[in-house]
């Protein structure tokens, strides 16, 4: 199966971030992790892109998905 590009914006503490990558993982859907806790920079781009300062911010293709949402990750992921 093909999946569109996905980024999650995360810190290391987050548990909700875990449990977004513990889900991914457990689907097989590759993703890229950006920790916006140890890069500012990219914490101005997650806070630019979704207007979101907390975490994680998971973005699918062209859209958003703010905390951790199971239903909604997979009607995008449709799993």
């Amino acid at each position: 199966m093909s999946f569109p590009d996905i980024t999650i914006y995360t810190t290391k503490t987050c548990g909700y971030c875990k449990a977004t990558k513990a889900f991914l993982t457990e689907h097989t859907v590759p993703f890229t992790e950006i920790d916006v806790g140890a890069d500012q920079e990219k914490a101005r781009e997650m806070i630019e892109v979704s207007g979101q300062m907390g975490v994680p911010v998971i973005v699918i293709g062209d859209e958003f998905v703010v905390g951790y949402d199971e239903e909604k990750l997979k009607e995008l992921l449709k799993l």
